[in-house]
């Protein structure tokens, strides 16, 4: 597809990797790029925040010489005036509606769909601050401590920073950098930025009393008890346990394959992993060292060198013994991210197992002594029926030109439109 509206951007320059710049308009913040996996692990600093995965030297290494669907690279901010320095995550992807979303998810719109057909031949090169292999505002280090009036005036100035280095771009999104009634959106809102419809982020906030999963378990309601035991009597024939770095990487393509039966039914994909995504993230030692401990205390059909070596995977297996299902949950901080999954669809419904696999996340963040346990998006019903709860982040959007910012509103119901969907609260007293 033809990127969009290429005639219409600006000159730009190219500015080299490591090269010390002035954020246009706010010239005392200085903005340095890390576009390369050796240029992090020669000069990222360290963060300061407990809960930093996602802005850490290694995952950000490894995203950056790996995009996974994406561009990625890393970005430090200091204010040269007393040194306060920001650390963001920024991601590139063209969008398009037709190759993106899915029909099924459009809003209101008519017989002949016109806007959407409209959209259909352009793809869109897009500019995120922000992760999108993760949900919730954990692609920034820094950021939370500036004021209202500085943030909303800093991140669309280093936006037009870095589009400018760069040809092509269309617009800037501001991906999950704060909840959605925090007052720098509400002031980014007033300055043109668009909120875009998103599912909310489901989390389960773990209970001090919940020291075992069968204080999760006397928590629930009778009705949701009765449905706990059914979805675990529907798992006859099949076994799962914590998987090693070996057999991950042994199986990379059937992870893939997993995978995308999954994502290809997600609403909007923009992120597309690759088979080394899985392994990679299967050697990282966070994995490692913190799920030897879960695996212990959930309980396995693998003998000791397994539990080992567990990582962050756990395997489902059918009666001949093929992998039919996987989950990944990522140990950050005291949050436990669920993470990428992939089953055979049949048995989500026959065997229940997309219900079993969020009770067995739930199981590894209990046992493995995490505060929370971070669901993601998407599934967001079933997700409220295991405990979760719901808080929405913010997906801003602005065109780099007027008119075309204008046209936001007007085709992004033709696009999507977020589901409606009944929360639900399984646990008594609550």
């Amino acid at each position: 597809m033809p990127l969009a509206f290429m005639p219409l951007i600006c000159s730009t320059r190219t500015a080299q990797a490591g090269e010390l710049l002035s954020v246009r308009g706010l010239e005392h913040w200085k903005l340095r790029r890390f576009p390369t996996g050796a240029a992090l692990r020669a000069a990222w600093p360290e963060t300061f925040r407990p809960d930093d995965f996602w802005v850490s030297k290694e995952v950000l290494s490894f995203l950056t010489d790996n995009p996974q669907g994406l561009e990625t690279e890393a970005v430090l901010l200091e204010d040269s005036r007393n040194f306060r320095r920001v650390l963001l995550t920024t991601q590139t992807f063209s969008f398009s509606a037709a190759g993106q979303v899915k029909d099924g998810v459009k809003g209101q719109t008519s017989g002949w769909d016109l806007r959407r057909r409209m959209l259909a031949p352009f793809s869109f090169r897009v500019l995120s601050i922000g992760q999108f292999l993760t949900s919730g505002n954990f692609s920034t280090d820094g950021l939370a401590q500036l004021p209202t009036s500085e943030a909303s005036k800093l991140l669309p100035a280093v936006a037009e920073t870095l589009m400018r280095l760069r040809p092509g771009y269309a617009a800037a999104v501001f991906k999950d950098l704060y909840p959605s009634d925090h007052p720098v959106v509400e002031t980014l809102q007033t300055n043109g930025h668009f909120l875009m419809p998103s599912d909310p982020v489901m989390r389960i906030d773990i209970a001090a009393d919940w020291q075992t999963f069968e204080d999760y378990l006397a928590a629930l309601t009778s009705k949701y008890r009765v449905r706990y035991r059914r979805a675990r009597s529907k798992l006859e024939g099949i076994t799962s346990r914590p998987l090693s770095a070996a057999e991950v990487n042994r199986n990379s393509d059937r992870f893939q394959e997993l995978y995308y039966a999954v994502s290809g039914d997600a609403d909007f994909n923009a992120a597309s992993l690759r088979p080394n995504y899985f392994s990679w993230l299967a050697s990282l030692k966070s994995c490692k060292s913190s799920f030897q401990t879960v695996k212990s205390s959930v309980g396995s059909s693998s003998n000791c060198a397994e539990v080992e070596t567990a990582t962050c995977f756990t395997g489902y297996f059918d009666q001949s013994n093929e992998l039919i299902g996987f989950t990944s949950a990522v140990p950050n901080g005291d949050v436990l991210h669920a993470h990428f999954l992939g089953l055979v669809d049949e048995y989500k419904y026959s065997h229940h197992l997309y219900h079993n696999m969020l009770f067995d996340l739930l199981e590894q963040a209990i046992g493995g002594g995490f505060r929370a346990l971070d669901y993601g998006r998407t599934a967001l019903e079933i997700k409220s029926s295991v405990g979760a709860r719901a808080t929405n982040f913010a997906v801003l959007a602005k065109a780099r030109y007027n008119w075309l910012n204008r046209l936001i509103p007007l085709f992004t119901p033709a696009v999507y439109a977020a589901p409606k969907w009944v929360e639900r609260n399984p646990f008594r007293g609550r």
